[in-house]
């Protein structure tokens, strides 16, 4: 092992930090400032009251469905002129459980969305038909195969998980796409935002297998979680993580740990690949293939079929 990442003394490795309880007034500051903002652009509170119910709703299936599974630290936030997402740490691993966390925000969002479009049928409601749109719209864009859309998670959880290489050229052409639609639909921002979040991702999958490859190098056992890792082990891969990153080397030093710990250990973890439990068949991967196909066409038949009443 190199001497560069020898300890200089001896150094007991810091605790995590607790996750965070699910917190009501972080969800209700982010709404109120989201709805606030986006007042400001529509100028129309019936506007925004139909767009916030949208994507509360959307968010709200996850939410549900990571309670449900026992994630620990479920928060809601709402982000100005772009939406919002749900966080929170998983208990285990479960490929089948992430992909059903996945689709719980698209699917309820679809199936409401085409409820309203055949009532507009029935008694032409203008705000049914608004409706129908905005959750149509919104659930079917999230369901696009780009990361970090729902659907771009979704297909990496399906069939990409277990390979990096495999993982970046996906997030390759996802970033292409998302340049496509930003130059092709009037230079709509929201796809450079997520071609931005695309871009971080990139480089974080770089790093994290550059430091791989020197962990398989030197003979550094990574496959298990924090809690798992020595003092030692702590040491040595956080000071391969600190010489691989040229951002991460100029805060911390790989003599002395630093008030900021937690951020290493977070880019740890990335690292660690802990026991994965794979309880998905080819079977299953067949039933949520068709499942998320049937979710994206049912939209676009409804469209096709009922397109004469917008």
């Amino acid at each position: 092992m190199n001497e560069e990442n020898e300890p200089a003394t001896l150094v007991i490795k810091p605790e995590e930090e607790e996750v965070k309880k699910t917190s009501l007034s972080r969800t209700l500051i982010s709404l109120a400032l989201f709805i606030a903002l986006d007042y400001w652009i529509f100028k129309s509170w019936f506007a925004v009251l139909l767009l916030v119910s949208v994507i509360f709703i959307h968010e709200a299936g996850h939410f549900i469905a990571m309670k449900f599974f026992g994630y620990k630290g479920v928060n809601m936030t709402f982000v100005p002129f772009v939406g919002a997402y749900v966080s929170g740490t998983a208990t285990n691993l479960s490929r089948k459980n992430k992909l059903i966390v996945l689709l719980a925000g698209p699917l309820p969002g679809i199936i409401i969305g085409s409820i309203l479009l055949l009532l507009y049928q029935n008694n032409y409601n203008e705000t049914f038909r608004q409706l129908s749109i905005l959750f149509l719209l919104l659930n079917v864009f999230n369901l696009l195969p780009v990361f970090p859309l729902d659907g771009g998670q979704f297909f990496q959880t399906l069939f990409f998980n277990g390979s990096r290489i495999i993982q970046l050229i996906f997030l390759s052409i996802s970033l292409c796409s998302l340049i496509y639609f930003f130059f092709t639909l009037n230079y709509a921002w929201i796809f450079l935002i997520i071609a931005v979040l695309v871009l971080l991702r990139i480089g974080q999958i770089n790093l994290i297998n550059k430091v791989r490859k020197r962990l398989d190098e030197e003979g550094i056992d990574y496959a298990c979680t924090y809690d798992d890792l020595t003092d030692e082990e702590y040491w040595q891969i956080r000071n391969i993580i600190i010489s691989e990153s040229r951002l991460l080397s100029r805060k911390f030093s790989t003599e002395t740990q630093s008030g900021d710990e937690q951020l290493i250990i977070k880019h740890i973890e990335n690292v660690l690949v802990p026991a994965y439990q794979d309880d998905l068949t080819l079977n299953g991967k067949i039933v949520f293939t068709a499942v998320w196909i049937a979710a994206f066409a049912l939209p676009v038949l409804l469209w096709l079929h009922f397109k004469g009443y917008f």
